[in-house]
C-alpha cells in the first residue's frame, strides 16, 4: 500500500488526531542576497545560520553573515550574504622602466636628448586574492621576486628659447660618453688671426654650436652634445686640437675667454 506524503504541518495535526503530541515547527518567507540573483526561500529554522544550514551553505569563520546568525528568524527577513573566499597564486608581472628627465637651458625647448632608453623588467609575484560572493575583491602580492631588474631611461630636455645657428632637429639617442677636456675660441680676428675666414674645416659656418675635435678621436660631421654648452656639430679641427682636446666655438670673444679650460662630458650622439 502507498503511503501518501503528508507535510510537516499535515503529519502534525494527523499526530494530534490520534491523541498525540507534535508541535509543528514553524516555517518563515526569506530573502537571500549574495551571490547572483537574489533566492526567496520558505525554511523552517528558527535562527538566520539554521536558515543559510538548510540552503547547503557552510559558513566559514571569514564570512559576514547580517543580520548575525544567531538572529531569530520572522517572515519576510532579508539575509545578506558575504561569502568570502581567499586563493593563492604566482604570475609573471612586467615592472615598468621609469623616466628621469634633467632639464637644462643649454638645449631649447623642443630639443630632446635621450641618454639611456628605458627597459621593463620581470618578476615572479606570489600573490594572495580574496573572493566576495564570487568576484574577486582585493588582492596583495605576499612574495616578489625579481628576475630581471627595469632599466630606468634617462632623458635631457630643453628649457631655453634662443636663436641657434645649428639647433638640433630631432629627438637624438647617445651611442657614447667620453670625458675631454676643453678650451674656448671666438671665430674672429681677436682669436683666429690671420685664419678668421669664419668658414670651418668641413665648409659649416663658425659659430655656436661649432666644435673643433681631432677627426682621429671623433670624426667630422658628428653631432654631438656637450655639458654646460649645449648641442654642437663637430665640424672643425685645428693643430692644437689631438687627441682628448675639444675646442667650443662661442659667439663673442668674452665668452671664449670666460669659458676658459675645463674638463667636460661629451655625449656622441646617434
Amino acid at each position: 500500500m502507498k503511503i501518501p506524503f503528508l507535510s510537516p504541518k499535515t503529519f502534525c495535526w494527523v499526530l494530534l488526531g490520534l491523541g498525540l503530541g507534535c508541535s509543528p515547527k514553524p516555517t518563515y518567507h526569506v530573502t537571500f542576497y549574495g551571490k547572483g540573483k537574489p533566492i526567496e526561500a520558505v525554511v523552517s529554522a528558527t535562527t538566520v545560520g539554521e536558515a543559510i544550514h538548510q540552503q547547503g551553505i557552510a559558513l566559514k569563520s571569514q564570512d559576514v553573515v547580517v543580520p548575525p546568525p544567531e538572529t531569530p528568524l520572522f517572515d519576510g527577513m532579508e539575509i545578506d550574504l558575504g561569502l568570502v573566499e581567499r586563493r593563492v597564486k604566482e604570475a609573471k608581472v612586467k615592472i615598468p622602466a621609469q623616466t628621469h628627465t634633467d632639464y637644462t637651458d643649454t638645449l631649447n625647448v623642443g630639443e630632446i636628448i635621450d641618454v639611456q632608453l628605458g627597459k621593463d623588467g620581470w618578476a615572479d609575484e606570489e600573490i594572495e586574492t580574496f573572493w566576495l560572493n564570487g568576484q574577486p575583491a582585493f588582492e596583495k602580492v605576499l612574495k616578489s621576486t625579481v628576475l630581471t631588474p627595469a632599466r630606468n631611461a634617462k632623458v635631457i630636455e630643453g628649457t631655453a628659447l634662443r636663436q641657434k645657428l645649428y639647433p638640433l632637429k630631432k629627438r637624438a639617442l647617445v651611442r657614447k660618453i667620453i670625458t675631454l677636456e676643453a678650451t674656448a675660441y671666438y671665430p674672429g680676428p681677436e682669436d683666429t688671426w690671420p685664419y678668421a675666414s669664419g668658414t670651418t674645416a668641413s665648409g659649416l659656418k663658425a659659430g655656436y654650436g661649432v666644435v673643433a675635435v681631432d677627426p682621429r678621436v671623433i670624426k667630422l660631421k658628428t653631432r654631438l652634445y656637450i655639458e654646460g654648452y649645449g648641442y654642437a656639430i663637430a665640424a672643425d679641427k685645428g693643430g692644437a686640437i689631438k687627441g682628448g682636446k675639444i675646442d667650443l666655438c662661442f659667439d663673442t670673444y668674452e665668452q671664449a675667454v670666460q669659458f676658459g679650460r675645463k674638463k667636460v662630458k661629451v655625449y656622441i650622439l646617434r
